[in-house]
């Protein structure tokens, strides 16, 4: 009686070459999901910083989550948030000429430093910072 033909064995894989797919695998996973994070997270304070009238009803939601508030203390700290918000928006317009002037002296400090070239690629990125962080405090 002759034998049958045994299949051939599956080439065994190396154990180290599943571990560093694994690794790689994982590590693209919270390069990714960390990547994720940091531009909703970048989306939401441009968000904040230009829209500041909206805050007050974000921040009264999240607190009205977070403490169980009832309705009519949601609408009670709402007011309150809206109330002081304006407050700090007048602080702002009384103190943002110092800031403005402030940043200018770091605009023109750096820009001495530097060669033309240097300095017109320095004077569009600040301005572009300014505009994207520093937007002009909205009006009373």
């Amino acid at each position: 009686m002759s034998a049958l033909p045994r299949p051939a064995a599956p080439p065994r894989r190396r154990a180290w070459v599943r571990l560093l797919l694994s690794l790689a695998i994982f590590v693209s996973g919270v390069v990714v999901g960390a990547g994720g994070t940091l531009i909703v997270v970048r989306n939401r304070v441009l968000h904040a910083v230009h829209h500041p009238e909206d805050m007050p009803a974000v921040i009264a939601a999240r607190l009205r989550r977070t403490l169980s508030l009832r309705d009519d203390q949601a609408q009670q700290v709402e007011q309150i948030l809206r109330q002081r918000q304006l407050a700090l928006q007048e602080i702002r317009r009384r103190f943002q000429p110092q800031v403005e002037t402030e940043l200018d002296a770091v605009e023109a400090q750096i820009s001495a430093v530097l060669d033309e070239t240097q300095r017109v690629r320095w004077q569009k990125h600040f301005e572009h910072l300014r505009r994207t962080w520093m937007p002009a405090p909205p009006a009373p």
